[in-house]
C-alpha cells in the first residue's frame, strides 16, 4: 500500500517505474523514494522528496494526493524535531484520508505519529487518546503496535490499564506463527515493564527472563531490543533484592563499561525540584531513558520505571529533556549508548539559588531592552539547543553592525556551557569592548567585565580587585557591592582574604542599596560566619539578626560553605563493581551542618543506575566544609550537592 498510493491516486500503473538515466524522476518515483527514505530513517531525504512532489501543481490539485503527502511528510518532520510543523501537516491531511476507503493503515499510522508527538511534549493523556484512535477497528496483529504504545503511556497511571494493554499485545504476538521469537520478546518486555511499574516485580522478573531466553540469552552481541530487556532485567533483579544478578544483567548491556564515561561531563544536568510544583517527594525515584544528539542536546526522553505515578514520570522526563553536553563529549559516547541511555534520578530539595551576580545580570538585561534588543528565543532553551541560535544571532548582528545585538549574543555565547573555553574567553572579551563602546551603564559594564574576569588567566581574585579599583565601578553601588562580596568569599581549600570583613562592612553600609537588598543580606550572613569562626558569637548573632531571615531561608541567597576536605577515598570503590569492570558517577545531595559535616546524604542522579549508590553516600559522609553560623539549628546549608566519580585505576 505504501509504495503505490500516489500511483493509485493519479490513476497510473501501480508498478514501480524505472527511471531513465538523466531524466527527471516521475511523481511515482519521487513518492517511492520518499517512502523508502522515511522507512529507512532518512527523514531529511524523505522531506526533500515530498517537497519536490509539492511543486507539481497537477498532483497537488488533488485533495487526496495533498493529504497523503502531508501525512507522510508530517511523520518525518516530527522525526527531524520539527514537531509543530509535523503535527500541523498530519492534521491537515488526516481528515481527508479518514473519509476515504482504503487508507486504514495510513490513518492508523497518522494517529500513532500524533501520539508520539504528544509524548514529545509530555502530554500523555493526549498521546493515549491518539493511540486509542489508532487502535479503533483493528484486528489481529494490527492491534499490537497501538496496544504497545498505549501501555507505554498508561503504565504509570496505577490503574492497571498499562498492564492490560500490554497483556493483550503479548497474547496476540504469542499466537501469531509468523512473528519471530525476537519480535515476541520485544512485546513481552513491554508487558514486563508495565508489571514493574504496577508493583509486580516478581512476576516481571520471570517474564523478562523468558524474554531474554527468546532473544538468545546473555551473549556479547547486543542490539536495541536486547539492551532494553537486559536493562529492565537489572531493574527487576534490583527490586527483587538480587543484587548480583542486577549487576550481571547491567554488565551485559555495556553500561558503565567504557573508559572515562562522558555522561559525567554534562554541562547542564538540572534536576526537578521536590515539592508542590512537581508533586515529587525526596524518596521518589525514576529510571529515565534518553537519546543524545551529536550536538549535545537530548532528542528523546522516555520514563522507564517509577513507583511514584505519571506526574512523577513526566516531571523527571521534562528535566532530562533540558540537559546539555558539549558536542565533543557527546560524540565520544559510543553510538549505542547515545541512542539509548538510562539514568537513575531523584528530585532535589534545594531551591534555585540565584548567583551573587544576579542583580547585575538583571541590570544588564534591562539596559539591553532599552537598546532595542528584543527578548531572545533561546532564553529558556537547553544550552546545546540555544548555541546554534546564539551563533546565528551574533552573525546577523555583525552583518548589520548592530552593536547592541552583537553584545547580547556574545554574552549569551560566552555564558553557554557547551561552548569551548577559549571561544568563551574571546567572546566575553569582545563583549567587554562592545559594552564600553556603547557607553553602557556601569552596572551593565561591570556584569560583562566580571563574567570575563572569571575566565581570566591570572586568577579571578586579582582580576576582580582590578575591577574594583576602577573609579566608575566604585561609584556604582551595585557593581561595587557585587565585587566586594565576591572577593570576600572563601573558595575550595581557600580561606577568605584578610580584608574580608572590611569588604563586607562596605557592602552592608552601601548608601545606594536598600537595607534588605539581597547583596546586603548575603554580606551580613558572611559577616556572621566570619565572626563565629573567630569565637565572637555576639557579633555573629547581631549580624544574622540584621538579615531578617530565618535559618532555612539563608539557602536561597547563593551563599554556600566552601569544601575543606573530602576524606579518605582509598577504599571507596565497591569491590563488586570493580570486579565486573564498572565505571560511573553519582551526584549526591546533603545538608551541611554549621560545623562543616554533611547530614543525610542521598543519591539524586547516577550512571549506571544502582551500582554506586551505597558507595557514594558513604563517601559524601566524609566531606567537610567551612564552618558557618546559624542561631536556630545546626544546618548551615540545605541541599548542597557534589558529583562523585568512580574510575578504575584512579
Amino acid at each position: 500500500m505504501q509504495a503505490v498510493i500516489l500511483a493509485l491516486l493519479l490513476g497510473t500503473s501501480p508498478q514501480a517505474t524505472p527511471q531513465v538515466a538523466g531524466a527527471a524522476p516521475t511523481l511515482q518515483q519521487l513518492f517511492d523514494r520518499a517512502t523508502k527514505a522515511a522507512a529507512d530513517g532518512a527523514c531529511g531525504e524523505a522531506v526533500q522528496a515530498f517537497e519536490e512532489i509539492e511543486k507539481n501543481a497537477k498532483a497537488m490539485a488533488s485533495a487526496t494526493v495533498r493529504a497523503a503527502v502531508d501525512v507522510r511528510k508530517g511523520y518525518c518532520l516530527a522525526q527531524l524535531e520539527r514537531a509543530e510543523e509535523g503535527e500541523a501537516a498530519i492534521r491537515r491531511g488526516l481528515p481527508v484520508l479518514s473519509a476515504k476507503a482504503g487508507f486504514a493503515e495510513e490513518v492508523q499510522q497518522a494517529h500513532l505519529a500524533l501520539g508520539r508527538i504528544a509524548m514529545l511534549r509530555f502530554d500523555y493523556p493526549a498521546a493515549a487518546a491518539e493511540y486509542r484512535l489508532a487502535l479503533e477497528g483493528t484486528t489481529g496483529i494490527n492491534r499490537v503496535q497501538p496496544l504497545m504504545a498505549l501501555s507505554q503511556v498508561t503504565m504509570f497511571d496505577q490503574d492497571g490499564e498499562g498492564v492490560r494493554y500490554a497483556a493483550e499485545a503479548r497474547s496476540i504476538a504469542a499466537a501469531d506463527p509468523q512473528l519471530d521469537r525476537k519480535a515476541q520478546a520485544a512485546v513481552q518486555t513491554q508487558y514486563a515493564r508495565a508489571l514493574l511499574n504496577a508493583g509486580k516485580a516478581e512476576q516481571a522478573y520471570a517474564e523478562l527472563k523468558d524474554s531474554l531466553r527468546k532473544q538468545g540469552g546473555l551473549t556479547l552481541k547486543v542490539g536495541v531490543s536486547d539492551l532494553a530487556t537486559r536493562s529492565d532485567l537489572a531493574i527487576a533483579a534490583y527490586l527483587n533484592h538480587d543484587r548480583d544478578s542486577a549487576r550481571k544483567y547491567l554488565a551485559y548491556t555495556g553500561a558503565g563499561r567504557f573508559l572515562d564515561s562522558p555522561f559525567a561531563r554534562a554541562r547542564d544536568m538540572e534536576l526537578p525540584p521536590c515539592g508542590e510544583a512537581t508533586g515529587l517527594k525526596p524518596e521518589d525515584m525514576a529510571v529515565i531513558q534518553f537519546s543524545l544528539a551529536e550536538d549535545g542536546h537530548v532528542q528523546g526522553v522516555l520514563p522507564i520505571y517509577t513507583p511514584a505515578g505519571r506526574p512523577a514520570a513526566v516531571a523527571f522526563a521534562r528535566a532530562v529533556a533540558g540537559w546539555s553536553w558539549k558536542p565533543e563529549d557527546a560524540r565520544a559516547i559510543p553510538a549505542m549508548f547515545r541512542w539509548t541511555t538510562r539514568m537513575e534520578l531523584r528530585c532535589t530539595t534545594g531551591s534555585e539559588r540565584p548567583g551573587l551576580n544576579q542583580p547585575l545580570r538583571t541590570a544588564f538585561a534591562d539596559w539591553l531592552e532599552t537598546q532595542g534588543v528584543a527578548a531572545t528565543g533561546w532564553h529558556d532553551m537547553p544550552d546545546a539547543k540555544a548555541a546554534p541560535l546564539e551563533r546565528a544571532a551574533l552573525a546577523a548582528a555583525r552583518a548589520k553592525q548592530d552593536r547592541a545585538g552583537m553584545l547580547a549574543a556574545a554574552v549569551a555565547l560566552g555564558e553557554n556551557s557547551i561552548v569551548g573555553e577559549a571561544d568563551r574567553k574571546a567572546l566575553l572579551a569582545e563583549a567587554v569592548t562592545l559594552s564600553e563602546a556603547l557607553h553602557a551603564p556601569a552596572s551593565a559594564r561591570a556584569y560583562v567585565a566580571i563574567e570575563h574576569a572569571e575566565r581570566g588567566e591570572h586568577g579571578t581574585a586579582a582580576a576582580l580587585r582590578a575591577l574594583l579599583a576602577r573609579p566608575d565601578f566604585q561609584a556604582d553601588p551595585l557593581a561595587a557591592a557585587t565585587l566586594r562580596l565576591r572577593l570576600s568569599m572563601p573558595g575550595f581549600r581557600r580561606h577568605s582574604p584578610a580584608d574580608a570583613d572590611a569588604l563586607l562592612a562596605d557592602v552592608v553600609a552601601a548608601p545606594g542599596l536598600p537595607e534588605r537588598h539581597p547583596l546586603k543580606v548575603a554580606a551580613l550572613l558572611q559577616r556572621a560566619n566570619i565572626a563565629a569562626s573567630k569565637g565572637d558569637l555576639a557579633a555573629a548573632q547581631q549580624a544574622f539578626a540584621q538579615t531578617g531571615l530565618t535559618t532555612r531561608q539563608c539557602a536561597l541567597l547563593g551563599l554556600k560553605p566552601a569544601v575543606r576536605g573530602v576524606g579518605n577515598l582509598a577504599n571507596a570503590f565497591p569491590k563488586e563493581a570493580q570486579q565486573m569492570g564498572f565505571e560511573g558517577w553519582v551526584r549526591t545531595e546533603f545538608d551541611v551542618a554549621t560545623d562543616g559535616r554533611t547530614i543525610a546524604p542521598r543519591v539524586v542522579s547516577a550512571y549506571p543506575a544502582f551500582v554506586f549508590d551505597d558507595a557514594a553516600t558513604g563517601v559524601a559522609k566524609s566531606f567537610r566544609y567551612t564552618s558557618s553560623y546559624r542561631p536556630e539549628d545546626g544546618v548551615a546549608c540545605t541541599a548542597e550537592d557534589a558529583p562523585i566519580s568512580f574510575r578504575i585505576g584512579i
